[in-house]
């Protein structure tokens, strides 16, 4: 899903106008079962959808069209999910439930990099949700641990025909992310340099993760320096709730509610920026520490 501050109609529609009209192209007996739809228009090979007014192209018949067209099924991914919650005028939940219940041909993958978000928007577990008793598969991914790092880098490098062995000081540097292991192992078939692969990765990752958190923070505006100061504190070294609390108060000169800290720690959790270890609570990663202690 496109990241942004909010989502309308308008917006979730052309995404999908834009899926489905790559799908088209491969499958050109796919427009026969959309022609009859309300609110999408055929134009040779090119499929538009409206979204204004009554006659906005209606998800769920969307959704029986490619159910009926695809004898072997049809999977929809949502990437980045929880960026639904953001939506403004409509609600995908009913239609996901709809389409559980009576298009078998069609599946779901919701996919989030923050599944607190992703859970929370789902509401799987709230009796007043629409997915509510819907069963469905749930595989979490958790960073590699030091001996998957350094498998991952063996064979990646094994294929090169490059030998390395210094597995310990990239897990300690860049930690378990595949991506920015990928990111380092290009470096250095490009650098043969340790240090300069590993400086550059940082270098790179941690201004996407301050961008990251910029866009965090686009619809936290009055409390973005709060949410800064608490990463810097518990950048330095994990860090207990008091002793975030205490030094939240000394940054700002003055008292913060124990249930203000309290939803602070939630969304940052919750977004991925933290996890707790233990009473304490740690960057999600190696990298995310670096970025708040520069």
């Amino acid at each position: 899903m496109r990241r942004g501050n909010t989502w309308s109609y308008r917006d979730f529609i052309l995404e999908l106008q834009r899926e489905v009209n790559n799908l088209t192209s491969r499958f050109p007996g796919l427009l026969d079962f959309l022609r009859n739809i309300s609110g999408v228009n055929i134009m040779g090979n090119q499929v538009l959808f409206s979204w204004k007014g009554s006659n906005r192209a209606s998800l769920s018949s969307l959704l029986e069209a490619l159910n009926d067209w695809a004898s072997n099924g049809v999977v929809i991914v949502l990437d980045e999910a929880q960026e639904l919650v953001k939506a403004r005028g409509f609600n995908v939940l009913p239609v996901l439930a709809y389409a559980y219940d009576n298009l078998r041909r069609v599946r779901f993958i919701i996919s989030s990099s923050k599944m607190g978000l992703l859970y929370r928007f789902l509401r799987i577990r709230d009796p007043e949700s629409p997915l509510f008793g819907r069963a469905m598969g749930i595989v979490e991914l958790s960073p590699f641990t030091r001996d998957q790092v350094a498998e991952f880098l063996r064979r990646g490098f094994e294929e090169l025909g490059i030998e390395f062995r210094d597995f310990d000081a990239v897990y300690k540097k860049l930690g378990g992310i595949p991506g920015w292991l990928t990111y380092f192992g290009l470096r250095y078939y490009e650098y043969r340099d340790l240090d300069k692969a590993i400086n550059e990765t940082m270098s790179y990752a941690t201004a996407l993760i301050r961008q990251e958190f910029h866009n965090f923070l686009t619809d936290k505006v009055a409390a973005k320096d709060r949410y800064l100061a608490i990463m810097r504190i518990v950048a330095r070294e994990c860090a207990g709730w008091s002793e975030i609390k205490n030094g939240l108060e000394a940054v700002l000169g003055m008292e913060v509610s124990d249930s203000r800290i309290s939803e602070y720690l939630r969304q940052l959790l919750d977004s991925a920026w933290i996890i707790k270890v233990g009473n304490k609570y740690c960057p999600a990663e190696p990298l995310i520490g670096a970025a708040f202690r520069t």
